[in-house]
């Protein structure tokens, strides 16, 4: 019989091998976290792509310097819930608002067209209809960063890119989200039109304390004026947003919806409610980017079947990447509002805007993940995506630069 010392002597050495691999780890993660950015500044590369690159380098398939634990697993996982809130943070409810019902109802056309026009290219080249979300997949986050860069956020086209990204991704989220309880009910059942009626549920709570938190913001001021104060020693802004964060994301779990909508609204419901949240958002930024979202990035590299990518079908992975640009540019040449009525003006503006909107790096490896877990795609597809996400990220940015001044001096 085994002593008693003897299993605890074991249980300790097998607690500080744990432990000192859980430090290996997250002392790589941290390297990678701080030194990718300043090498990707000078190579133009987004940050989030050299972070994958990052997590496929120290990864099983290239030098095997990280064995990805339940601990740094959980802090991906945050990353991934933070980059969704942040997500829903950046969408700019005053440009929406201020833009009018016609321009509105033009760029959610734009939104509808890539949708059909993604649905369509589905259906001519025969692929499965997951792939209707990875073509339609649109993301801000990029974009943003790329008009910030360029000086164009605060010019009508760059307004106009905002509110189509908004409009994109909220309706992306929104239907990635029902594609999942389509697929878990297994068609249109009594199952799947009790999950609708549970994200409804999640529409029903975030009303809800959206009307709490403008009553309480209207009555209250002087308490809720210390959530968006720059400088606070309580962080209390920072604090009540990773609340109602976590709120939103186990009111989902609870009903069996994905998480991805709940922390996606949570976002969305605090940027709806604190308007001027300049220094808060900058906090928050720097809370996800600063190190949970460079770890969500590397785990996905780390997470990347290198061997599976390379045997991808490259001619399917070639006909993705120019479909993406193509419906975005069908999509902007139907409704696109340019600056001059002239045909080659509003085609390079339409070209720009399609340039700026194929780059949804975030949804893709978003989308990639959760058809995983649905099992409507194979681990290689997963690869593949992301290697889609990661191409179209570089090329697709790098010639909306060139194009840039085909706009800036119009607007």
């Amino acid at each position: 019989m085994p002593n008693r010392s003897t299993e605890m002597g074991e249980e300790h050495n097998n607690m500080e091998e744990f432990s000192l691999q859980t430090a290996n780890n997250l002392l790589i993660l941290a390297i990678g976290a701080f030194f990718v950015p300043l090498l990707c500044r000078p190579l133009r590369l987004p940050a989030s792509i050299g972070e994958i690159l990052y997590g496929i380098l120290v990864g099983p398939y290239v030098f095997k310097l990280v064995e990805l634990d339940h601990f740094c697993s959980l802090i991906g996982e945050l990353g991934f819930f933070l980059l969704l809130f942040s997500a829903g943070l950046e969408l700019n409810f005053h440009s929406i608002e201020n833009s009018g019902p016609k321009k509105l109802a033009s760029m959610g056309g734009i939104v509808a067209i890539i949708f059909a026009a993604s649905y369509l290219c589905a259906l001519l080249f025969q692929l499965q209809p997951f792939v209707v979300m990875i073509l339609a997949a649109i993301s801000i986050g990029l974009p943003i960063m790329l008009l910030q860069e360029t000086g164009l956020g605060k010019k009508p086209f760059g307004q106009q890119v905002l509110i189509v990204g908004t409009i994109g991704e909220f309706v992306c989220i929104v239907a990635a989200t029902f594609i999942a309880a389509w697929n878990t009910s297994g068609g249109f059942n009594a199952v799947f039109a009790l999950s609708a009626v549970k994200m409804l549920l999640i529409f029903a709570l975030a009303y809800v304390l959206l009307a709490i938190l403008r009553s309480a913001v209207w009555w209250h001021p002087e308490y809720f004026g210390r959530v968006v104060a720059a400088h606070d020693p309580s962080e209390i802004g920072v604090r009540a947003g990773m609340a109602l964060m976590f709120i939103m994301v186990a009111a989902a779990i609870h009903l069996g919806v994905d998480a991805i909508l709940g922390a996606f609204m949570a976002g969305a419901l605090f940027s709806y409610v604190f308007r001027a949240k300049g220094p808060l958002e900058m906090k928050f930024l720097s809370l996800a980017n600063g190190f949970f979202v460079p770890v969500f990035f590397i785990r996905v590299g780390l997470e990347f079947k290198l061997d599976m990518a390379l045997k991808s079908d490259w001619k399917l992975l070639f006909l993705l990447f120019i479909s993406m640009l193509a419906v975005r540019l069908i999509a902007c040449l139907a409704l696109w509002d340019a600056s001059s009525p002239t045909w080659s003006c509003r085609f390079k503006e339409a070209l720009t805007a399609s340039l700026i909107l194929a780059a949804p790096l975030t949804l893709l490896v978003v989308f990639g993940n959760l058809g995983l877990k649905m099992g409507v795609i194979t681990e290689s597809f997963n690869a593949a995506v992301i290697l889609l996400a990661v191409v179209s990220s570089i090329v697709w940015p790098f010639l909306f630069k060139l194009c840039v001044p085909w706009v800036g001096q119009k607007d």
